[in-house]
């Protein structure tokens, strides 16, 4: 286990139109910033707040930086801010970072599918690999590799036929809708061909935008490469992915490309951010969207069965319905994310919040969008605070023991 001091990674999403990563340390002091405005949309064309900024950062262990620009591009940054290199990728939500240095990062791309008789269009989500240069080697798409198990293929399929069916119920545009006639014709021809003549942001862009998210059947908002599974489940770099709208996590084969296991219908709602501890069980973050309420579980893949759960006292004072994140520390605490309030916390094995921070308004502003983080991650901060030091300076508040989320 590391014993090197823990920093806190995180982008504020109200940094927009220049957007910041910050390193803070516990008592809420700046270790390190990187910040560049590549691949933002401009101000003047209103772009939603899920375009906006950077939607993902992590750091690798000489402290450069990898971002993500929804939907436009993946960057990596020297630790000097430095553009290193810009991959044009519509990549979203998660990457994960191998030893050789290549880059996994979760994409998209729209796709016409059959189901229930007739052809509709869905939003694949893809594994692109990136080479450590930037350059898109091979991308591999989630809807093939997940309907790989029959049980995940009807799972899928019936999403589809179910939001295809209240899409075409309710009609669109509907009446009242704001959409300009060539807007509506544009999209119209995207949900009948599954493709797009100009750039494939736009399309998506314009497929998100649908009332309903029609097309949104996976969601996949995490990637992480495995180790070997102690019980033999999965192989060392096998890929954990989590699919909010399935309410599922699943482990999928590197090497041939099929779901080894997964788990999570009828149990989650709305997930994110799953992580292996190091017995083998996961810890996963349950957004819980039908309850109205946000908990922890940490679960046994070889049982299916949940060993430890975790949730507010009381119980709704703590939900975070969009994004949020939970991953283990250093000592055996854990580190989780509160997206959509903007904080976070330590908690610790028996429930006990024993530090919290939130993020000022003072500091990043009103305009948060429909979360404040993405994700906050702890990261060795060994090289970045001797950049930093002479030069930090206090920009959160947070809290000793006995905070509540």
């Amino acid at each position: 286990m590391s014993t090197e001091p823990q920093g806190l990674l995180f982008s504020p999403a109200s940094s927009y139109p220049t957007p910041v990563a910050y390193v803070i340390d516990r008592d809420g002091a700046i270790l390190h910033t990187w910040s560049h405005t590549h691949g933002q949309p401009r101000p003047q064309d209103d772009p939603p707040s899920y375009l906006r900024g950077w939607n993902h950062v992590e750091m690798d262990a000489v402290g450069n930086l990898f971002a993500v620009v929804p939907l436009r591009a993946l960057l990596k940054l020297t630790p000097d801010s430095h553009l290193e290199w810009a991959c044009d990728v519509a990549a979203h939500h998660d990457l994960a970072i191998t030893a050789d240095g290549t880059i996994l990062v979760l994409s998209e791309a729209p796709r016409r599918v059959d189901g229930d008789g007739s052809a509709q269009v869905v939003l694949d989500n893809l594994i692109s690999t990136v080479t450590a240069d930037g350059v898109v080697k091979s991308e591999a798409s989630l809807y093939d590799v997940l309907r790989t198990d029959a049980g995940l293929r009807r799972l899928i399929d019936a999403a589809v036929q179910r939001r295809g069916a209240a899409f075409r119920a309710r009609g669109w545009p509907v009446r009242g809708d704001d959409v300009p006639d060539a807007v509506a014709a544009e999209t119209r021809a995207i949900l009948r061909t599954g493709s797009h003549d100009g750039e494939r942001r736009r399309a998506l862009r314009l497929l998100r935008a649908l009332p309903g998210s029609p097309c949104d059947v996976l969601h996949t908002n995490t990637i992480e490469v495995l180790r070997a599974h102690p019980a033999g489940i999965w192989s060392q770099g096998d890929l954990l992915v989590c699919m909010r709208e399935l309410d599922a996590v699943a482990v999928i084969g590197r090497a041939d490309g099929r779901v080894r296991w997964w788990w999570g219908p009828g149990e989650l709602s709305g997930p994110h951010q799953p992580t292996m501890l190091p017995d083998g069980r996961l810890l996963i973050f349950d957004n819980g969207r039908g309850e109205q309420r946000s908990r922890l579980v940490v679960m046994d893949p070889v049982t299916g069965e949940i060993v430890w759960s975790w949730t507010a006292s009381p119980p709704e004072s703590f939900f975070c319905p969009l994004a949020g994140g939970a991953e283990p520390l250093p000592g055996g605490n854990l580190l989780v994310t509160n997206s959509t309030a903007g904080g976070a916390f330590e908690l610790t094995p028996d429930g006990r919040v024993v530090w919290e921070l939130s993020l000022p308004v003072e500091v990043y502003g009103r305009d948060r969008g429909r979360v404040s983080i993405y994700r906050m991650s702890a990261v060795p901060t060994g090289a970045l605070v001797r950049r930093a030091a002479g030069r930090t300076a206090a920009v959160v508040g947070s809290t000793g023991k006995g905070g509540q989320p």
